[in-house]
């Protein structure tokens, strides 16, 4: 809103719309027709904003509302804008846009089934994963359950206790919107998946997903995708096979909780002999026998068995992060 208002100040200082007006088209690319009209979207959402952050503190959560707005503005001309101007406000949106996604899949319920999959939460975690060498522990609690279609005891996390490859989901007691949906699971298609592919390799593996797609060009699970036909690139592959990969049913569910402060290092994957991933903070122990290294010390490559405890090395450069080498020898 803050861009919108200078840019909006700017073109009425420069008076832009006495070139925007014409007999066609009247006031309908002036700065005047964007004010009276678009911005009200701005208005609204921020107000929805605000409700939706109050609503937390009585365990009230909301899908957000930056899909209407966006769609909104986008009937209205800004042709008002100079090129560089809309590329602000358009980047400036669109980072709005990517942070409320993740919002409003955790959120929105009215499918009747769970938007978190195995997909989306894995290129999640391949994006960030860089930035937790260590994870949060967690607690199932067995006694605090509910069933799907029903509000959970607590709000919070929760998993399926009846389907291992269920995705989690987020519920809450404030509002008949937080009820525990059906779980969001693997279908035959997606079993299949998983068991030619590997659970380390599905989804991010190009390559592996291409060579599956190849093997299974008669399944008509795949045949039926309506982009099926295009040319097969592996870059596109992962996401071909997971709009066809899962099916939702009822569960029963357990809360999960974050034990503050506690910590394990990440598992490694030793499927494949991948180490790319091999990161270990000072004070976990090592998984792998091998050489290791770490940024925080100079000439500091060194072997590591299985079983010893990575050192602090007392260093000013900050956490200390044991990496794999790629040279073993």
């Amino acid at each position: 809103m803050g861009i919108t208002d200078d840019t909006l100040k700017k073109s009425r200082e420069e008076k832009r719309d006495q070139w925007l007006r014409s007999p066609q088209w009247g006031d309908r690319n002036t700065t005047e027709n964007w004010a009276n009209n678009a911005w009200g979207f701005l208005a609204d959402f921020r107000q929805s904003v605000t409700r939706d952050i109050a609503d937390r503190a009585l365990s009230i959560y909301h899908v957000t509302g930056t899909y209407q707005c966006g769609r909104g503005m986008s009937e209205y001309s800004m042709l008002w804008t100079t090129p560089e101007e809309q590329e602000k406000f358009d980047a400036a949106f669109a980072e709005i846009s990517r942070y409320a996604g993740n919002i409003d899949d955790t959120m929105d319920k009215t499918g009747g089934s769970n938007e978190w999959t195995d997909f989306g939460l894995t290129l999640e975690w391949t994006k960030q994963r860089e930035h937790f060498p260590m994870l949060p522990k967690f607690r199932v609690w067995t006694d605090i359950t509910a069933e799907s279609g029903t509000l959970p005891p607590k709000t919070g996390v929760y998993v399926s206790v009846d389907d291992p490859h269920a995705s989690l989901q987020f519920a809450w007691v404030g509002s008949p919107n937080g009820r525990l949906v059906d779980c969001t699971s693997f279908n035959d298609l997606g079993k299949t998946a998983l068991a030619a592919v590997g659970r380390s390799r599905l989804w991010v593996d190009e390559k592996a997903m291409l060579d599956f797609v190849f093997a299974n060009l008669s399944n008509p699970a795949l045949s039926s995708d309506p982009f099926f036909k295009d040319p097969l690139v592996p870059k596109s592959v992962p996401s071909l096979v997971a709009r066809n990969a899962f099916t939702s049913h009822p569960s029963q569910w357990c809360y999960v909780e974050l034990l503050n402060g506690e910590f394990e290092p990440v598992e490694i994957e030793t499927e494949h002999n991948s180490h790319e991933q091999h990161r270990f903070a000072s004070g976990t122990t090592c998984h792998d026998n091998g050489f290791y290294f770490t940024p925080a010390q100079v000439d500091s490559r060194r072997r590591f068995e299985r079983g010893d405890v990575f050192p602090d090395l007392g260093s000013t450069y900050g956490k200390v992060i044991w990496q794999w080498d790629a040279k073993q020898n």
